[in-house]
């Protein structure tokens, strides 16, 4: 018995869509520690240390990097992710840094410090701008 094309179109499509950016475009994910709500817009090419942890609701863009920095005594502390923390398009967070609740990170900024709750990092090294009222 021969499979018609439409099926096995189906069946590639499946496996494409429903295993392929979880196995091969994740890196370094343990999806244990991913809390129910965090979202991972257009998830090629991200790469999340297995020592970070993350709070719910979270959007996570492309390209971006949760990775850690050795430290002197050859440990490497993970990155700890608040609430609703979105972030942009090829950010980098390294190192053992806090991510307030509701705290934007910008497009291509790399976070090296804490950014606190509610706070805005954009740019390279990441600093701390305003929110603007009103919108």
């Amino acid at each position: 018995m021969t499979i018609p094309v439409t099926m096995r179109a189906r069946n590639l499509w499946y496996c494409l869509v429903r295993h392929f950016p979880l196995r091969l475009l994740l890196c370094d994910l343990n999806l244990s520690t991913i809390p129910p709500g965090t979202f991972f817009g257009h998830p090629y090419g991200v790469t999340i240390n297995c020592n970070t942890r993350w709070g719910s609701g979270c959007l996570v863009r492309q390209n971006v990097t949760v990775g850690n920095r050795w430290t002197n005594d050859g440990t490497e502390p993970g990155a700890v992710i608040g609430n609703r923390v979105y972030l942009g398009a090829g950010s980098i967070i390294l190192g053992p840094v806090t991510i307030g609740d509701d705290a934007v990170i910008g497009a291509g900024a790399v976070v090296l410090q804490d950014v606190p709750a509610g706070a805005v990092a954009v740019g390279n090294p990441a600093r701390i701008v305003p929110r603007r009222s009103g919108r």
